[in-house]
């Protein structure tokens, strides 16, 4: 149920304790049943005090809900930012409710006035209905204060100490992933400055190592030594017996360029190569070498030492 919001245009000079509500709301309850007992006594023995003793307490009664709404007011402004949605929306309804109840007293307040100069019947029976409804309307009230107070912990101190913590707890938390985050972020930079210096320290032994490999393979490849040792033998056996000196030179010469410069001995082995097989389409017949080599060796003179 909706009802209209109003509010009561009086402001306090002074700032109302927490806590009191309770306080006020014990005397607004009972005070409006303590009315109707009188008032129904009164209907049978029609006793002028017990009429002015309804009056009076009816006087209290609006003062003590002036007090029940401000001190409600003070304590529900208290509660309500650490109220679920649903419960804010119960505590605006009661505190809407509890303003409506504010406004009755002062109706009930001028019933029975009427109803004292009246002394009628009907103005009894108008004064003993209002009453009636407002006590109804009043159980209903407390039954919803009671459900504030009882299911959503409104000023409750246990509940606010709860609260209060976890609202900490929340805080330490939020730090706590703040620092989390500039830990990382300053992780990953070191990371990043560290990482070029790394590549550079495994870049440079992989660029060296095939120029310090390449060389030594370059010259096994290029002058090989049994290449070396077998062109003179080729050029020994396959040559006429005039020119077995040039070879004996080479020969002589291959270990000096195989020291100090490998790359013009493998220049000149193809070139004696190509003289070798340079005679072999020539006008010679094939039997040729074979008859110098076999006259070289018949008319070799024999060296006897004498020594």
């Amino acid at each position: 149920m909706n009802l209209p919001v109003i509010d009561i245009p009086i402001q306090l000079p002074f700032d109302v304790p927490l806590l009191l509500h309770p306080l006020f709301v014990h005397f607004a309850i009972a005070i409006p049943v303590i009315v109707l007992v009188l008032e129904l006594v009164n209907a049978k023995m029609n006793r002028p005090a017990l009429s002015m003793m309804s009056f009076s307490f009816l006087t209290l009664l609006m003062v003590i809900y002036l007090g029940a709404f401000f001190t409600g007011k003070a304590d529900g402004s208290e509660a309500f930012a650490l109220l679920s949605d649903h419960a804010k929306e119960e505590l605006k309804f009661h505190k809407v409710l509890g303003t409506y109840l504010v406004y009755a007293t002062i109706l009930l307040f001028v019933t029975k006035v009427i109803a004292m100069f009246v002394k009628q019947n009907w103005s009894r029976n108008l004064f003993l209905a209002i009453l009636v409804i407002f006590i109804a309307i009043l159980f209903k009230q407390g039954k919803d204060g009671g459900e504030l107070v009882y299911e959503y912990g409104v000023n409750v101190k246990a509940v606010s100490e709860v609260q209060d913590r976890l609202e900490d707890m929340e805080y330490d938390i939020e730090d706590l992933r703040k620092e989390l985050k500039a830990t990382k972020e300053g992780t990953h930079a070191t990371t990043e400055s560290e990482a070029p210096v790394t590549e550079e320290h495994h870049s440079a032994p992989a660029e060296a190592t095939p120029a310090h490999e390449t060389a030594p393979a370059e010259a096994e490849h290029h002058v090989p030594a049994h290449h070396e040792e077998s062109v003179p033998a080729e050029m020994h056996e396959a040559m006429p017996h005039d020119t077995h000196i040039a070879p004996a030179e080479s020969h002589d010469m291959a270990p000096h360029h195989e020291v100090t410069e490998p790359a013009p001995v493998h220049e000149e082995a193809p070139a004696h190569h190509e003289e070798h097989h340079t005679p072999a389409p020539s006008t010679h017949d094939a039997h040729t070498p074979h008859h110098d080599e076999a006259a070289h060796e018949d008319t070799t003179p024999v060296h006897i030492p004498t020594h």
